[in-house]
């Protein structure tokens, strides 16, 4: 086979990141769209994109920021296939997705008073910032070998709010098959990391769930869960508010998600915002989400 003929041996990129986007469906339904969002060509590269201070009626927030980087690990070798030899390209690779956002503030309006929660209710967020790094050696599964994330200065109603976070965890088991090991064979990690998966409702309980083997939970191959292992009030917690799990519903906003991760085999998404708002106010909404993988062609059987 001649050089023309070659196979084209190559690395699909895939890499995205959003700062904040929402759909406000009452009283008015609106858009708020996609704010700083960086996307990756197949081809890799670099996507950057910023934003200053904006506001959408009861929503608001002073900065925000994406970065998307894709390449070879080996950049000096990388310039060899610019001479055509694409078949002999097996060059490992690294992508990097992060996401910024400053300042973020929701400020709604209550109705008629008659509750302890005063006439203006106010969730805000100093800081959030997630970074995701996968990589790919172009031989075994992609691994996703660091994630960092922070969620700082939350309040309701000036009331702060400590969200524990444990994002080094998925940077440790950096890949499907070492997570869900790591879940079904480590009773120590279950007990401490087993609430960081969301239930499918499909698993089996009462005897024969104690019975049957520890399987990481997962809708045909998806699992859903967060990096957050707790949220806990600083000093005195906010009226009319309730903590289950990483969800915080605030009477008079909604409910509040923090730092879900979506996992798939190639694949991993971390959102640090999930907002449902709801009474006097109906959006869906969400804060720095960040998604990464790739593949290799041609795919390996």
């Amino acid at each position: 086979m001649d050089k023309n003929s070659e196979i084209e041996k190559r690395f699909i990129f895939h890499g995205n990141a959003v700062a904040f986007a929402a759909h406000v469906r009452r009283p008015e339904d609106f858009f708020i769209p996609a704010v700083a969002s960086s996307c990756l060509p197949v081809t890799g590269g670099l996507a950057e994109a910023a934003s200053g201070p904006q506001r959408f009626k009861e929503i608001s927030f002073e900065s925000a920021s994406t970065r998307a980087h894709g390449d070879y690990a080996d950049v000096r070798r990388a310039v060899d296939f610019t001479h055509g030899n694409f078949g002999e390209n097996l060059l490992p690779t690294n992508t990097f997705v992060e996401s910024k956002l400053k300042g973020l503030k929701i400020e709604i309006p209550q109705p008629a008073a008659g509750t302890a929660a005063p006439a203006v209710r106010r969730f805000s967020v100093d800081n959030l910032h997630v970074r995701l790094e996968s990589s790919s050696d172009r031989r075994g599964p992609i691994a996703f070998r660091s994630l960092e994330a922070t969620i700082g200065g939350v309040e309701v109603d000036g009331h702060r709010l400590n969200v524990i976070t444990a994002a080094h965890v998925f940077g440790q088991h950096d890949t499907y098959p070492k997570l869900s090991k790591a879940y079904e064979e480590d009773a120590d990690f279950r007990q401490q990391y087993g609430k960081c998966f969301y239930p499918t409702g499909q698993e089996k309980t009462g005897l024969s769930g104690l019975l049957s083997k520890h399987v990481i939970p997962n809708g045909h191959g998806t699992v859903l869960g967060t990096i957050v292992t707790g949220l806990e009030w600083e000093k005195e917690a906010a009226a009319d508010t309730v903590i289950a799990g990483n969800r915080l519903t605030i009477e008079g906003i909604g409910t509040i998600f923090f730092g879900e991760i979506i996992i798939e085999a190639g694949a991993r998404r971390v959102t640090l915002l999930r907002c449902q708002l709801g009474s006097p106010d109906g959006a869906d909404m969400s804060a720095c989400d960040v998604q990464s993988n790739g593949q290799d062609w041609p795919p390996a059987f």
